[in-house]
């Protein structure tokens, strides 16, 4: 090809721009592409968690809702928990407590809401659903024998009967956990605009929390293997665990054991008047309350 020399000279440096430009064009192509699928998947994420904060704190805040007893169920109320140590809500229990049917809609909607979100929830807002959860996993597995109890063939119990003690022992257990609810609600509620007031699309991956919450996970294993050991590791161990739940898990111990003996008590409450029951004037035999009692534990393991 006669070409003067000076072209020749001209062409490998423009060659040079031409397919250094096209490279960068075409990586500025694929990372803007890239860019973009993954900004939409972190806008879809985000448009979840957001729905997901909403629909499980509506949830929450429909079941808390304050339901109101008759004047009549007040009254039993008082005359019951007046025999035990209870800070009770004006005898007010919410919403998801009115019967077992309300309870059970609420637990299995609250559930699938977590099942359904909590994949797209930030870790804090994750951890703090798993505890406001608990505590109603804990208050079912201890209604559920009571529900089990009342139906058992050996107390023989006639079902609409036993259909009334279920029910007003709801309401009872709405009435002395009511501050427990609330808090469950309100420590959700908290988290949840704390992470609306900063919100991120992208999850914080939070390592040194992470590392404390493993390392405290280890350190409770190590003290629960040895809360039974006699002698020093024992004491100490025991004395470390009560610190670690602190007061709110000790009082929510005082009052499912207060709980346990107003089961007892609904159960045999067709046959005998609160006073003559806590004040000992006329009480069920040995025999049915040893058989209430056997029964009861026996759908408590189940559980």
């Amino acid at each position: 090809m006669n070409m003067p020399q000076y072209i020749w000279e001209g062409i490998f440096p423009i060659l040079n721009v031409l397919v250094s430009g096209v490279v960068l064009a075409l990586f500025a192509v694929y990372y803007q592409s890239r860019r973009k699928r993954e900004i939409q998947i972190e806008g879809k994420l985000a448009i979840d968690r957001i729905n997901g904060y909403e629909q499980i704190l509506l949830c929450f805040y429909e079941g808390q809702d304050i339901h109101e007893v008759s004047l009549k169920e007040e009254y039993e109320a008082k005359a019951i928990l007046g025999y035990f140590d209870v800070e009770t809500f004006r005898y007010q229990c919410p919403n998801a407590f009115m019967d077992e049917d309300s309870f059970d809609a609420f637990y299995k909607r609250m559930t699938q809401l977590q099942k359904d979100y909590q994949i797209y929830l930030d870790d804090e807002a994750s951890r703090q659903l798993d505890r406001s959860v608990g505590v109603y996993t804990r208050l079912k597995v201890w209604m559920d024998a009571f529900c089990d109890t009342e139906h058992a063939v050996e107390l023989q119990v006639n079902k609409s009967v036993a259909r009334e003690h279920i029910d007003w022992m709801y309401r009872l257990m709405g009435m002395m956990m009511f501050s427990h609810c609330t808090r469950a609600y309100a420590e959700l509620d908290m988290v949840v605009c704390k992470q609306m007031n900063r919100f991120y699309l992208t999850y914080r991956k939070h390592r040194i929390r992470r590392f404390l919450r493993r390392l405290n996970e280890r350190v409770i294993h190590v003290l629960d293997v040895n809360k039974n050991r006699k002698g020093l590791i024992g004491t100490i161990s025991r004395g470390v665990l009560q610190l670690y739940i602190g007061r709110e898990g000790r009082d929510f111990v005082h009052i499912m054991e207060t709980a346990v003996q107003v089961m007892r008590y609904v159960h045999f409450s067709d046959r005998y008047t609160v006073r003559e029951y806590f004040e000992g004037t006329r009480l069920p035999s040995e025999r049915d309350v040893a058989l209430y009692g056997q029964v009861f534990m026996a759908m408590v393991h189940r559980s």
